[in-house]
């Protein structure tokens, strides 16, 4: 197979000059909007570029000389005879309009996630209030949290004229953080922090960046316990860390050896115990947690929550967790994503302080004490998301290529004949494949831009 990329106007031309070059035998593998090169190319639109694989021996000679080149610059195909209409039976008639309605479905769905602002935020508030509104949806804020957070601002601003609008809504969001809560130590003492959290969250490199600011930074002693013995690259990256950092570390395999890790590490002031990640809903999870709780009576907990996971994940992992009575939120990954709105939905859903946040992969930097009054302006005046208003220009390309696709796809059928005709160049059998192919397609153009309204929707 060899892969032959196109550029069109549209996807009825790039369809079409596709079948008329390569045969009915081609296949699509991708498509997207893209510029040109070239200066002279920066200022006009996108076109679309399609990606298609094909079969050299199944191009017919007639086929590989039947291209030229437009004065648009685009691939023309030139004129063919027609050739006879093509019947669809009864029953690809029926696959075909089950296709048709799988694309128009996922189409629609697209379409209210893609268009929730403009629909959200017809309310009505003062255009301060609005355009602050927008800056936090569009940062990803939950919509009933942007709105309850606006409603508020709003009263407050009737109460006392002449106040800014942003300086309100800092406020509010900062309330609804609370005070940061990084781990203390008295001295003297020892402390025990267990660190929760699922898996891929980041959890062991974090344990060594807490590990390593106590050790290196704040001058204190300090042991790691792991009790996370399913991953074996886990332990040998704690094993690798604790080496170079002269940290002791117990790896624990039974509950009834963590009372004599503990005593192994009795001259230590601070012991971080880390812990297997499991998904949701596992019970034995949560009872080999609440045996190492009983057991260890640990003075802070930690949950480590992902700032570049969606909020059904949030809430999945947050409820997960709901039987701990008391913990702190330590949120990853705040490096992988521009926006900060994801960072108030866990302290609102969850209703608990947080403690640090991970800005990087770098050993111990890239840990710090969350700075909500910085993560607060970047919620709701957006210096976070900058690049956010180019996002719903994109999205409305990618509805107009699936629109496209959709229009093709149901003009190619037609419903009334039952027959192909040669507009479309194609055989019954190829246009049943063409419509699973624009299906798939379809789901793949939205992935994603879509996911981000899908976890807004959440």
């Amino acid at each position: 197979m060899l892969v032959k990329r196109y550029h069109a106007k549209d996807m009825q031309q790039a369809m079409d000059t596709v079948i008329k070059e390569l045969g009915s035998d081609a296949v699509i593998l991708n498509s997207r909007r893209v510029r040109k090169k070239g200066i002279k190319n920066l200022f006009r639109k996108p076109v679309l570029e399609v990606m298609v694989a094909y079969d050299p021996a199944n191009v017919p000679a007639v086929k590989k000389m039947g291209i030229q080149q437009g004065a648009s610059g685009y691939d023309k195909p030139a004129k063919e005879p027609k050739s006879k209409a093509a019947a669809l039976s009864s029953e690809q008639l029926e696959r075909l309009d089950k296709r048709i309605d799988s694309i128009d479905e996922m189409l629609s769905d697209f379409i209210e996630k893609f268009s929730f602002v403009k629909r959200d935020i017809t309310y009505d508030y003062p255009d301060e209030v609005q355009d602050l509104l927008v800056s936090m949806i569009e940062n990803q804020v939950r919509e009933e949290l942007a709105h309850s957070l606006a409603k508020q601002t709003d009263q407050m601003l009737r109460r006392q004229q002449g106040t800014d609008a942003a300086e309100v809504m800092e406020h509010l969001v900062l309330e609804q953080f609370g005070r940061p809560e990084p781990i203390l130590h008295k001295k003297f003492t020892q402390k025990i922090i267990l660190v929760l959290g699922p898996t891929g969250v980041g959890k062991t490199t974090t344990i060594v960046k807490l590990a390593a600011d106590f050790a290196v930074k704040q001058k204190k002693k300090v042991g790691i316990i792991n009790t996370d013995t399913f991953r074996i690259g886990a332990q040998e990256q704690l094993q690798t860390y604790a080496d170079i950092l002269g940290i002791p570390l117990q790896v624990v395999y039974w509950a009834d050896e963590l009372e004599k890790a503990v005593e192994n590490m009795s001259d230590r002031d601070i012991i971080f115990v880390d812990t297997a990640g499991k998904r949701p809903g596992d019970e034995k999870h949560k009872e080999d947690l609440l045996d190492i709780v009983r057991i260890l009576r640990p003075e802070d907990t930690l949950l480590c929550l992902s700032a570049t996971a969606g909020f059904a994940s949030i809430k999945e992992v947050v409820d997960t967790y709901g039987f701990m009575e008391d913990y702190r939120i330590l949120i990853t990954k705040i490096d992988e994503t521009k926006f900060r709105g994801p960072l108030l939905n866990i302290s609102w859903y969850a209703q608990k302080p947080l403690a640090y946040v991970t800005v990087g992969q770098n050993v111990p930097d890239d840990i710090e004490v969350a700075d909500i009054e910085t993560i607060a302006k970047q919620i709701v005046r957006g210096h976070a998301s900058a690049d956010r208003e180019q996002e719903p220009e994109e999205g409305a390309e990618t509805v107009a290529i699936a629109t496209d696709y959709l229009e093709y796809i149901e003009t190619a059928k037609s419903a009334e004949t039952a027959e192909i005709g040669t507009d479309t160049g194609l055989e019954p059998d190829r246009l049943e494949r063409d419509a699973r192919e624009a299906e798939v397609i379809v789901g793949q153009l939205f992935e994603a831009w879509a996911d981000d309204g899908a976890n807004q929707q959440s």
